[in-house]
């Protein structure tokens, strides 16, 4: 059967009674918005995308990079940080490939 990733819009194929399916979006057309993911750090990792190690002492620190602290901006509110493509902050979030799993015995698509 031939079916259409929701997330990067491009076909693949499965087998008659398959019943899920992961698709690996990274390998798509699609721009770097929707080939990658962004994941909270909160400490060491281990996942399909490798291994990664930060300290409780950085974990406590993530997000201090505002480019306005200390300022009178600051002060009243307003933050300046850099962001990934998806928007959320770079200090606090890594990004990895994007898996989508697509669950095809529910699939109201067909």
């Amino acid at each position: 059967m031939i079916k259409i990733c929701p997330n990067c819009q491009q076909r693949y194929t499965v087998g008659f009674g398959v019943t899920d399916y992961v698709h690996d979006c990274s390998q798509s057309d699609a721009t770097n918005a929707i080939k990658q993911e962004d994941v909270v750090v909160v400490g060491n990792w281990e996942d399909f995308s490798g291994t990664g190690s930060i300290s409780p002492q950085e974990v406590m620190r993530q997000g201090i990079g505002d480019e306005l602290f200390g300022t009178r901006a600051w002060i009243e509110g307003k933050r300046k940080e850099a962001l990934t493509r998806r928007g959320v902050r770079k200090s606090t979030h890594r990004q990895r490939k994007k898996l989508t799993y697509i669950d095809l015995k529910n699939d109201k698509r067909n």
